[in-house]
């Protein structure tokens, strides 16, 4: 923290007010104030990110007709929020930490994202590739353990001197 701020501190000066104080000194805009009009219209973002699957008539035939079912992907985000509400995504952050009916929102949005990653994805509705990339965000992984017998690490950490001599003995 630097002096200045410190300083603003010292004199009794809120968190909030620093931020002002940096954004003006370093030529930012001022973020967007916020009010409660906020939660609904995010609200409203949310109940509107909701797929719209079509199906159309790919061939006909004299015997068989063939139909394509196509998915309109509409996944709520950060970004597609902060745009829906005219601000930036770093306001909408900020708000997420000073607000907690708005934090709640943004948590909401992060759940929803998830699952519908999760159960899209593993249905093929979603391309699973790319759910599969966007749920490293929500803390997924995918990887491999591989140990050796009984679980034990396949290279021991540390080798004994007893040890030592034994493999070098292997290897006489």
């Amino acid at each position: 923290m630097g002096f200045t701020k410190l300083y603003f501190l010292a004199q009794g000066c809120t968190f909030h007010g620093i931020l002002h104080w940096s954004w003006y000194n370093l030529g930012m805009a001022r973020p967007t104030e916020y009010n409660d009009s906020f939660i609904p219209l995010a609200k409203e973002y949310l109940s509107k990110c909701v797929d719209e699957i079509e199906e159309y008539h790919k061939t006909r035939g004299d015997t068989s007709n063939s139909y394509q079912r196509i998915v309109r992907v509409k996944i709520p985000t950060i970004e597609g929020l902060a745009a829906y509400l005219h601000i930036s995504r770093s306001t909408l952050y900020l708000w997420r930490d000073l607000h907690s009916e708005f934090s709640d929102i943004i948590d909401e949005l992060q759940e929803v994202q998830a699952d519908r990653l999760l159960l899209n994805g593993l249905s093929g509705d979603y391309n699973p590739v790319i759910a599969k990339v966007l749920l490293t965000k929500h803390g997924y992984r995918d990887s491999q353990e591989v140990t050796g017998k009984d679980g034990k690490d396949l290279i021991p950490e540390v080798i004994t001197s007893s040890e030592k001599e034994k493999l070098l003995s292997l290897l006489k």
